[in-house]
């Protein structure tokens, strides 16, 4: 079963998206994954990262980002 994880993040820029692509890159159980630039929720344009994976879970992603100095917390 394929699950959704969902985060705001910090990743904004060239560098950083490379930055997030060699960490992402490492991590097994990632189907698909990708970074919305202009996602509006309301009030303010986000940077939202969106993973589909079959076994990890929002702690391993939020590890490995943060590990490599970008901000990365659960979207609700």
């Amino acid at each position: 079963m394929t699950n959704v994880l969902v985060f705001r993040t910090n990743i904004n820029t060239d560098e950083r998206i490379h930055r997030a692509a060699c960490r992402l890159c490492l991590l097994k159980g990632i189907c698909r994954w990708r970074i919305d630039l202009d996602d509006e929720n309301g009030r303010t344009t986000q940077c939202i990262l969106r993973i589909e994976t079959e076994s990890l879970t929002e702690i391993d992603v939020i590890r490995l980002l943060t590990a490599a100095g970008l901000q990365c917390e659960v979207l609700n």
